[in-house]
């Protein structure tokens, strides 16, 4: 007997219910009416039910039993499932720290530090058995996460994972629920297969809004959140909340890679290096009495290990990166106009130099440095175009001292990418914090058009390596 209701999503609700055999409280969960009509949410609830029933982890919601009733001749599919008398984390975030943009609220923040990276800790404890029978969950959010009355954290609603491997499956199959923008993967937000490590990217996201208060991206929409998933390359949460040592910096931001491939392996990996951050946390509460002693970490680019400061950059560099980023994007829209008509100059030049040489072709004559001796790579106004072969080049751009976001906008001007970020790595530099102190190739390089450029920040002044 269903007794009250608990929740209501898009595609269920959940009641409390007592289980009379066992004499326990249990939440059932209900596909809504007339739900069970569309063949894609009853495929994703079967799955659900499947996914779900087949993990038997501590940190994952188990689900008891599941089945299909009639009801008024409608199909009416429900879960069985562990009562958990607790809250949510967006609960918690919301109700706890206040809400980010609400009239007559303070500005969302962050949890602790280490409460924060306990939190991540159990959320890939239940991944990684997820992972281990190879069910990627494909939905991590604070929304999704459970912690109960007594501290315990429970990973609920895989009903869009999928098993890994499915690798025909997409995000954007028609009528599919694709998760949420904020968490979401940039390989899931262009639509292709993914694989385990895009989990382990959501759990970056999870991590981020638990320090901070909010998520690494914000958009007017959730196509504009997407876009910035794909394009777009996060700040440290040290930027927002300056007690977040360094060195959780880096591992924020390596799981935040847009490429796959230099994210953590698996999630057991993941959770190693937040279990080496809470080591840390005790090293240095032990040594100093405070949270965000020197650290260690793993920079996410693969450069060297770098031993870290006590404190992040106050809130002024922050705000600060924040005006550079939006004075970039003001400046981005002009000088992107002056490319194309520099391009389109260029193109009207070399047409009419061809045009020239044919002329001096068909009147038996030479035209002057049309022969092998021709110079293919002049070098004209920070770029390297080649007149025989057609390729373009470009000189990679000084980057020292500017933020992440003002970077990327530089590169996009010269026709150049981020290609990756390290953090640290620079000793004795005199660049703040946040802001870049090497990068690969060095200025002044000759790269093709449409190259990376592997920029490394700054710790703070005078950092050195460990």
């Amino acid at each position: 007997m269903l007794e009250r209701l608990l929740g209501r999503g898009g595609m269920a609700e959940v009641h409390l219910a007592q289980d009379t055999r066992l004499d326990r409280p249990v939440a059932v969960k209900v596909m809504g009416p007339g739900m069970a009509d569309d063949p894609t949410y009853l495929a994703r609830f079967r799955r659900e039910a499947q996914s779900t029933a087949s993990l038997n982890h501590p940190a994952v919601v188990a689900v008891f039993d599941s089945g299909e009733d009639t009801v008024d001749g409608a199909l009416l599919p429900y879960l069985v499932m562990e009562y958990i008398h607790g809250t949510t984390l967006l609960d918690l975030l919301r109700l706890g720290q206040g809400q980010q943009g609400t009239a007559g609220q303070p500005p969302a923040t962050g949890l602790p530090v280490r409460r924060a990276l306990e939190l991540t800790h159990t959320v890939l404890d239940g991944l990684a058995h997820a992972h281990a029978q190879g069910i990627i969950h494909r939905d991590i959010k604070p929304a999704n996460v459970m912690v109960t009355e007594d501290g315990a954290v429970k990973l609920m609603d895989f009903g869009i994972a999928r098993p890994v491997q499915d690798r025909g499956m997409t995000l954007t199959d028609p009528a599919m629920v694709i998760g949420t923008a904020d968490y979401l993967s940039p390989e899931a937000a262009r639509g292709e297969s993914v694989d385990a490590r895009a989990d382990l990217y959501s759990v970056a996201c999870l991590l981020f809004e638990l320090l901070t208060g909010r998520p690494p991206f914000v958009g007017e929409s959730a196509l504009a959140v997407g876009w910035q998933q794909i394009s777009a390359e996060p700040q440290p949460p040290s930027a927002f909340a300056p007690a977040v040592p360094r060195s959780c910096d880096g591992l924020v931001l390596r799981a935040l890679a847009k490429d796959r491939e230099l994210r953590f392996a698996d999630a057991a990996a993941m959770r190693t290096a937040v279990e080496q951050e809470l080591r840390q946390l005790d090293a240095a509460s032990a040594a100093t009495g405070t949270v965000g002693g020197p650290a260690v970490t793993e920079v996410p680019a693969g450069g060297p290990t770098v031993q870290l400061g006590a404190r992040a950059a106050g809130r002024g560099a922050a705000r600060a990166a924040e005006r550079e980023e939006r004075a970039a994007s003001r400046r981005t829209p002009r000088r992107r106009t002056r490319r194309v008509l520099l391009a389109v100059a260029g193109a009207v030049v070399l047409i009419s130099g061809v045009a020239a040489y044919q002329v001096a072709g068909s009147g038996g004559g030479s035209a002057p440095g049309a022969g092998s001796g021709a110079k293919s790579g002049s070098a004209v106004g920070g770029s390297v175009a080649g007149a025989v072969t057609g390729t373009h080049h470009e000189l990679a751009p000084d980057l020292t001292g500017r933020s992440l976001a003002g970077s990327r906008a530089v590169l996009r001007e010269h026709g150049l990418r981020v290609a990756g970020v390290g953090l640290g790595g620079c000793p004795g530099t005199s660049v703040a914090a946040h802001r870049v102190c090497a990068q690969v190739p060095k200025p002044g390089t000759v790269v093709d058009d449409g190259a990376g450029v592997q920029i490394t920040l700054s710790t703070g002044p005078g950092a050195a390596t460990g």
